[in-house]
């Protein structure tokens, strides 16, 4: 089967020469800066009725994405491309939001270089010769590592709103640095932003927390803290999550802390595993909650869960995604002093299996941001042994079941319960998961709950 390239080459070829076809945007700049690109966009000046002409009874076919953008989807096999005509687009700068008002094709490809957001995602390059076309200085931005606006700063980000967090986004994945005024003019209309749809923030803010993920191959281990501290700097981090931003200042108990309320979260951000970034963000925000209430932060993983939700749905997180995080937010303070009986802390384990390995992993991060040495707790330890004694992780792993209870004579009303308290005996006592012991023990609940 031909490479993505040969039939980038194949596809360039079906274009007439005085209308070449160029690949465009990140491809580009990741190719010049020999790391692995992702999405592949391309353009020309052709119209997306042209193109469905020109490729018509080829190998690629055509499928609508955003006609009125002038956007069809190129395919052929596992190949998928992004195609768009040059254009124009024109916003309401009182707003911010992220759809253009009036769009306009052109074939002046320096007006499309300058409708687009930074010069970096502004170079072209002729597909079939390979020839790279600048018109906006992108090629030596990404030279020098700099993230510069295609056009005036002014112009670029009052048009957008979301450019802001690409903004963030970029310097973030690329390691670049912004330029000076590129910054000073993002950071006056970081207020854009409130006028996006949340969907789109929360996948900007996805991306940005996990930014050190994005280019293994640029070693920036530290990409995804970069990208929180420039939301903070551009005054984003207060806007989208005040929560997170009323920790500062907030004083901790220097016997376990070496950081205020906010560095601590900002540490605890930097050294989680990129699934566990919203986790450590939302971790603590009940400690100045419960501080203005009762003047001591006890019970803040109680009230933090409430806040996390209500931050969590705000922002749209899928219902599977608000709960996992709500529930690690919750139980973080588990076990924290190591005086949970070893018998509770196996049956926490499995009553929580799904969240378990995700909660041992936080509380090692945790513990880094609190004393500055990463330890694992007491609860791994629980887990791998419940995992390696024959321990029923559900009900499921029980030796009996509800049929086993029909055939006993137990009433409906009893099942449910007896089988919980089975299975919370049988967590306790490995040795009862055996379908004779198990028998004996329901009987023997059944008898007393009679």
């Amino acid at each position: 089967m031909p490479s993505v390239q040969e039939k980038l080459q194949s596809l360039g070829r079906l274009f007439p020469p005085d209308k070449p076809l160029y690949l465009v945007g990140g491809f580009v700049r990741d190719e010049l800066l020999k790391i692995n690109s992702y999405d592949i966009d391309v353009c020309s000046e052709l119209d997306v009725k042209d193109v469905k002409a020109l490729l018509k009874g080829s190998d690629f076919a055509v499928s609508d994405k955003n006609l009125r953008m002038g956007t069809v989807v190129i395919s052929s096999d596992d190949m998928k491309v992004e195609y768009t005509t040059f254009r124009t687009d024109s916003y309401d700068r009182t707003r911010g939001d992220h759809s253009p008002t009036d769009v306009a094709f052109t074939k002046d490809q320096k007006l499309d270089a300058l409708r687009r957001d930074f010069a970096c995602n502004a170079v072209y390059k002729n597909i079939v010769s390979g020839e790279i076309v600048d018109l906006v200085g992108g090629v030596d931005d990404i030279k020098n590592r700099v993230l510069r606006t295609a056009d005036e700063p002014e112009r670029v980000f009052e048009a957008d709103g979301l450019r802001v967090l690409r903004l963030v986004r970029f310097a973030a994945e690329l390691g670049f640095e912004i330029e000076k005024k590129t910054f000073e003019v993002a950071k006056a209309n970081a207020w854009r932003v409130k006028d996006i749809v949340v969907e789109r923030v929360r996948d900007e803010l996805d991306k940005i927390f996990v930014a050190d993920t994005k280019h293994p191959d640029l070693h920036l281990e530290k990409g995804h803290l970069a990208g929180l501290r420039l939301l903070d700097e551009f005054g984003l981090l207060e806007m989208l999550l005040p929560e997170v931003t009323a920790l500062k200042g907030l004083k901790q108990p220097v016997k376990w802390h070496l950081y205020d309320g906010f560095e601590h979260t900002v540490k605890a951000f930097e050294v989680a595993p990129p699934n566990l970034r919203w986790t450590a963000l939302l971790h603590d925000i009940g400690k100045a909650e419960c501080m203005a209430r009762q003047g001591n932060m006890h019970g803040h993983d109680i009230v933090g869960e409430g806040m996390a939700r209500e931050v969590l749905e705000r922002l749209r997180f899928s219902n599977a995604e608000t709960e996992r995080i709500c529930s690690l937010v919750r139980w973080h303070m588990v076990d924290l002093k190591n005086d949970m009986s070893w018998q509770k802390l196996r049956w926490f384990a499995v009553e929580h299996i799904d969240i378990a390995d995700d909660l041992c992993a936080f509380k090692r991060a945790d513990s880094e941001a609190s004393c500055g040495e990463a330890h694992d707790s007491r609860l791994k330890d629980a887990l791998a042994e419940v995992r390696a004694d024959g321990t029923p992780l559900s009900l499921k792993d029980l030796k009996v079941g509800g049929d086993d209870l029909v055939e006993l004579g137990i009433e409906p009303r009893r099942r449910a319960e007896i089988l919980r308290e089975l299975w919370r005996d049988t967590v306790l006592n490995p040795n009862l998961n055996d379908r004779g012991k198990a028998l004996a023990c329901v009987k023997k609940l059944a008898q007393s709950m009679a």
